[in-house]
């Protein structure tokens, strides 16, 4: 039994191996996934896998364990490093074996700040596990978007392993089949799928995604730059007046005050201080308009006034 142990164990320890990244990272965030990463990763597929609590990856880790779990140096580093950069909040992470079958079984779930820091990452995983010299060739499942597969064969330690890596909302998840067989591509498929729908749409909201939040705030220096493009935007007006007013022309009509306009970071939409609207349907309220009134002003190029609604048939009856 003993000697099973230490070959499931090492059969765990080899798949762990394959997950080495290059460079990923992110320091601590504010947002904590809800609900808590270890709420979140799916059961073993039968009764006969028994967690392996003594495992290198078991239990909560960050960036840091995760970089020096497969690496060490200027490697490890560059990996904490990335990601950090890319919003890693926490980490969670299983261990299996299955003594039958002579199977280990790895699960895993990283969250981060947003989807778009989650997508990178799984780039940069995706590349790294490309990279590694026993990487065999890619597996494929339907019904995930934003996924890697991978197949791997150890010939020196007679190791097969087979994996997936998938993005839903702002986390990362893990699927990670051992054998010393060729033997576990559908286990590890459909343990896979087994995930993907158990797992949530995302464990932060995506209200709070960085992508999301134009204009992140800061205690400074964004009030200050605010008040100078209100001081530069009402110089600006007062020089229109007297312009117009020297040489005896009228002033040229601007519906709407001169109020700075919040907009995603793509532009598709604009906050009114509650949510988020689409721009190509409103127009903010606050909106300089142009004297004709067929364009506004978004704080960076004219846009064209969407036409008004037209009114639904009055109530019969």
């Amino acid at each position: 039994m003993c000697r099973v142990n230490r070959q499931l164990q090492a059969l765990a320890a080899a798949a762990i191996a394959t997950l080495a990244l290059t460079p990923l990272s992110a320091d601590a965030a504010t947002p904590s996934p809800s609900p808590s990463l270890d709420k979140v990763l799916a059961p073993p597929p039968s009764s006969d896998f028994a967690e392996l609590t003594t495992g290198v990856l078991h239990g909560q880790f960050d960036a840091h364990d995760w970089a020096t779990t497969n690496s060490t140096g200027p490697a490890a580093t560059e990996t904490e490093t990335t990601l950090k950069k890319d919003g890693f909040v926490d980490g969670y992470g299983k261990e299996w074996g299955q003594a039958s079958a002579g199977h280990a079984m790895i699960e895993a779930v990283m969250a981060f700040t947003g989807g778009k820091g989650a997508r990178s990452a799984l780039t940069a995983i995706e590349a790294s596990d490309k990279a590694d010299s026993n990487y065999k060739h890619a597996n494929t499942i339907s019904g995930i978007d934003n996924y890697y597969g991978a197949h791997f064969a150890d010939t020196q330690t007679n190791t097969f392993v087979d994996l997936y890596v998938f993005v839903k909302g702002n986390d990362i998840f893990f699927v990670v089949l051992a054998s010393g067989k060729d033997d576990v591509l559908t286990v590890a498929t459909n343990q896979t799928k087994t995930q993907f729908d158990s797992a949530p749409a995302s464990t932060i909201p995506t209200s709070q995604w960085p992508e999301n939040i134009a204009n992140k705030s800061s205690s400074f220096p964004v009030v200050p730059v605010v008040v100078v493009l209100a001081i530069v935007l009402a110089v600006v007006v007062v020089g229109v007046v007297l312009a117009t007013m020297r040489r005896g022309g009228a002033m040229p009509a601007m519906a709407g005050g001169a109020g700075a306009i919040q907009l995603s970071e793509d532009g598709n939409y604009w906050w009114d201080g509650q949510t988020w609207r689409d721009s190509s349907r409103e127009v903010p309220p606050t909106a300089q308009r142009s004297f004709d009134g067929v364009t506004w002003w978004d704080g960076r190029s004219w846009r064209p006034v969407p036409p008004a609604t037209e009114p639904g048939p009055p109530p019969t009856g």
